[in-house]
């Protein structure tokens, strides 16, 4: 992907995510723990290197590309790629001089990553249905707004939130982070979406 479609991810997709993150946290706790968000074109830019970065890494593991990249690597991976390039580049900053961070700031960053590649992937299958003349898919996609989730048993998180905590714990302990599965959880999520749209 060229910087100017990214660009174009960027705004339509990643940045308007990076602010409703940003939004969500208290006025009082980005205060208390100088809280800011990084939207500048300097931050684009930045980030679409770390994403081309991994995204040739992918390529160069496990794709056979063929001459003059004829075989490009899908939406899902992309995506993957972009969470990946996220959770490298810290578009939330904090200090964590207060002693304990609250876990709603600590988290900023997971939820930006997760939210930000699945506001991309909405954005792409809007596309193909565009693209396929799926006027009516098009249509009731545009105006859900976002993609919907599945429920998870009573008691445990929420599948949005757990998927956040799951980016988190990962790091945690240290685990690289897998753009292949990744990419396949992305596929699933699309997948949900488009059998409650097509049913």
């Amino acid at each position: 992907m060229k910087f100017e479609a990214f660009k174009y991810l960027w705004t339509q997709g990643i940045a308007k995510t990076a602010q409703n993150v940003m939004d969500e946290i208290p006025d009082v706790l980005r205060k208390d723990y100088a809280v800011t968000l990084d939207i500048s074109d300097s931050m684009c830019r930045k980030l679409y290197e770390q994403y081309d970065s991994i995204r040739k890494e992918v390529r160069d593991k496990y794709f056979n590309t063929g001459n003059n990249d004829e075989n490009k690597i899908d939406g899902h991976k992309i995506c993957a790629c972009i969470t990946g390039a996220l959770l490298n580049v810290q578009m939330i900053t904090y200090k964590m001089d207060k002693g304990q961070v609250p876990v709603q700031i600590v988290l900023s960053n997971y939820a930006l990553a997760f939210l930000s590649a699945i506001s991309v992937l909405y954005l792409f299958l809007l596309s193909d249905f565009a693209k396929e003349g799926k006027e009516e898919y098009y249509n009731k996609l545009k105006e859900q707004a976002a993609f919907l989730f599945p429920e998870t048993n009573w008691g445990h998180d929420s599948y949005v939130l757990g998927r956040i905590k799951a980016l988190a714990l990962n790091d945690v302990y240290g685990n690289e982070f897998d753009v292949l599965g990744y990419a396949d959880m992305l596929f699933w999520i699309e997948k949900y979406n488009i059998d409650k749209l097509c049913n």
